[in-house]
């Protein structure tokens, strides 16, 4: 049986355990290689010593938002795509993730198939409008 080339590397990035669990399954199951941060800081850590082709992370977390990770993550490492997850969007949020150079978000409560197709439209994206 042939083994299947992996459809790239993502970091979920949550200071909620039972999110990071729940998404970084859901994204192995149909492919990625995922690995989980508990925060921002946590994150850079991570990103230093093996870099992901994608970064999911929550919006609000202690340490280092998600904002500024993004704007982190992009100054130091501009081929990491970054996708911002929030249960509190707003008009202001979204333009302040645009300005980031966010690559695009996702709205909680989100379904598998939303991160799913996120995930992947982001790695097949060089940029998004």
């Amino acid at each position: 049986m042939q083994e299947r080339k992996p459809l790239g590397k993502l970091m979920i990035v949550d200071d909620n355990e039972g999110v990071r669990h729940l998404v970084s399954r859901w994204l192995e199951r149909v492919g990625f290689i995922v690995s989980q941060a508990k925060d921002g800081a946590d994150a850079l850590d991570m990103i230093k010593k093996e870099p992901p082709d994608v970064i999911i992370a929550d919006i609000r977390m202690p340490k280092i938002s998600g904002l500024e990770l993004a704007r982190m993550v992009k100054r130091d490492f501009p081929d990491i795509k970054v996708v911002l997850m929030t249960a509190y969007s707003s008009p202001q949020t979204i333009a302040q993730a645009k300005r980031e150079g966010v690559d695009d978000y996702l709205e909680k409560p989100f379904t598998q198939d939303q991160v799913e197709k996120i995930a992947r439209g982001v790695l097949e994206n060089n940029n998004l409008p």
